[in-house]
């Protein structure tokens, strides 16, 4: 299913900040099965969810666990992180989220940009 309006503007709480990353995610029910991480480009992330632009269109609600890396960045303590501005350091976060609009994108049709709201970090 597609959003109608497909932004998310207007229900976004959490301001966004722009990030040209890449994100590996599965659906939370194809985690234990043989079903690879698939890639999806980070178009902007906030502290309320995130927008990817992924080859398909995900089924709203759907849960997605999701890997984030970030490099020049460090987690320490727990849920801390620092920027070390050194792209050898690697932050990972790990992250479940559920599908909340999927939109065609403008500039490339042939993909689709995803909102999805976080829901929990992933510990482990």
């Amino acid at each position: 299913m597609v959003a109608q309006d497909g932004s998310g503007e207007g229900r976004r709480q959490e301001e966004r900040v722009a990030k040209n990353l890449f994100v590996r995610f599965t659906k939370l029910e194809d985690l234990h099965a043989d079903v690879p991480y698939r890639d999806g480009q980070l178009l902007d992330i906030g502290g309320g969810g995130l927008c990817l632009l992924v080859e398909e269109a995900l089924p709203l609600g759907s849960q997605l666990v999701m890997i984030l890396e970030f490099p020049g960045w460090q987690a320490v303590a727990g849920d801390k992180w620092i920027a070390t501005k050194v792209e050898e350091d690697v932050g990972v976060l790990r992250a479940l989220g559920m599908v909340s609009w999927v939109a065609v994108s403008q500039t490339r049709p042939e993909l689709y940009e995803t909102g999805i709201s976080f829901s929990g970090m992933i510990t482990a």
